[in-house]
């Protein structure tokens, strides 16, 4: 039985042949009237290739095609489909062996050798092949023709390999010559390095690739964090309070990232008052789980499990969530304090972890893509700060095309 997927692409393509040659004999009849030479018609060897496709053996038909002595701009169009398709059913390798075969084509003219070439790379680029198909979309991108659509795969290449010093060049290119809007991955790039400066301990470093991710994203959560960090680093843990504790105005969602980083500043200051200042106005702008838990756990070593459930149970009155009702649940000794009621408190805590086990507090706002960790990075989309913290199930924000990459 012929594949379904050769049926609904190639029958086009014959029927498309047929009336290409169709044309091409009329054009031959006309040219005989007006004592004009006539086209060739399309080899019948393209249609035995057809016919081979679709009775299914496309080894056969593979060898046909690349034997083929005749290329014109329309056969040379039918190579490329061809492989095309062999691309998108996955056979790479036999896609590649029809535009490998274009490509060294002597006859071949310059604009239809170059879009063979791209389909070459392209092939390259789905095998993995990155170091071959860098080479050919760097000769691509010198054609105005290719160039935006070269920088487009070389891109996701120097991003897949992490080259970031090469990703945030062709990221300013791209920006330059199209709508795009790669503000957000330039400045994404620029944490890489910083964060890859920090762990080798080069400090001055750290800070020149900060400066330039804000440069490219004044708003960059990711760049504002490190930002704290490196002035902890350098014993400022005034200053790398005050660079966290900013996110309140205008990156409220991301306050539970920086919890513990906030927490070893306090302490290294002595400074538990504005520790738990901090705790209480972070939750009045997000009921994390992070901040909640920490609030708890200062009350507990500051006032002992009475006060820590009280504050708990004021939490989940003021701030109903589902992560501070396992709180209370979970830590809580007082069952009077939920107004006599006889509850398996340990089952319902069970149950609830449970149910926060399987629901995911972050999620892509480009593919929906969920998970319970934050990734700077979407695994999904390959977005660039995309990732949110999801509040009762719910995306923060709007939507944005910022630090995608496109193919």
């Amino acid at each position: 039985m012929v594949d379904p997927f050769w049926l609904l692409i190639l029958l086009p393509l014959a029927a498309a042949s047929g009336w290409y040659m169709a044309l091409r004999d009329r054009d031959g009849r006309e040219g005989r009237h007006s004592h004009e030479p006539s086209k060739p018609p399309v080899p019948d060897a393209y249609f035995k290739g057809l016919n081979l496709l679709l009775n299914e053996q496309p080894d056969k038909a593979l060898q046909v095609f690349l034997q083929a002595t005749v290329l014109d701009e329309s056969t040379v169009e039918m190579h490329i489909a061809l492989g095309n398709l062999f691309r998108r059913r996955g056979e790479i390798e036999r896609a590649t062996q029809i535009h490998q075969n274009l490509v060294e084509r002597s006859d071949l003219e310059d604009s239809l050798r170059s879009l063979a070439l791209f389909e070459l790379a392209q092939d390259y680029f789905k095998a993995g092949l990155f170091d071959r198909s860098e080479s050919l979309f760097q000769e691509l991108r010198q054609l105005s023709e290719y160039k935006e659509q070269a920088c487009r795969f070389l891109l996701q290449i120097y991003d897949q390999e992490k080259e970031w010093h090469s990703a945030i060049v062709i990221g300013e290119e791209l920006a330059g010559i199209s709508r795009q809007d790669y503000s957000e991955t330039l400045s994404q790039y620029c944490c890489e390095l910083a964060e890859s400066a920090l762990q080798e301990g080069k400090p001055g470093k750290a800070e020149y690739y900060l400066e330039t991710a804000f440069r490219y994203d004044e708003k960059c959560v990711r760049a504002a964090i490190l930002s704290g960090s490196l002035a902890a680093i350098r014993g400022n843990h005034g200053g790398a309070i005050a660079i966290w504790r900013g996110l309140e105005l205008w990156a409220p969602e991301s306050l539970g990232e920086v919890v513990d980083l906030v927490s070893g500043s306090y302490a290294a200051l002595q400074d538990k008052q504005g520790y738990r200042e901090f705790l209480e106005s972070a939750l009045e702008k997000n009921p994390d789980a992070r901040i909640i838990s920490a609030l708890v756990e200062m009350s507990q070593h500051q006032h002992g499990e009475l006060s820590s459930t009280r504050i708990l149970l004021d939490i989940v009155h003021k701030y109903p969530s589902l992560e501070g009702l396992y709180q209370l649940l979970r830590n809580s000794n007082s069952p009077e304090l939920l107004r006599g009621e006889s509850i398996d408190m340990e089952l319902i805590a069970r149950l609830l972890s449970e149910a926060m086990g399987h629901a995911r507090e972050y999620q892509c706002r480009q593919c929906g893509f969920s998970s319970n960790t934050l990734h700077w990075q979407c695994p999904g989309c390959k977005a660039w700060g995309a990732v949110q913290k999801s509040f009762f199930g719910r995306e923060r924000g709007e939507s944005s095309a910022q630090g995608k990459l496109p193919i």
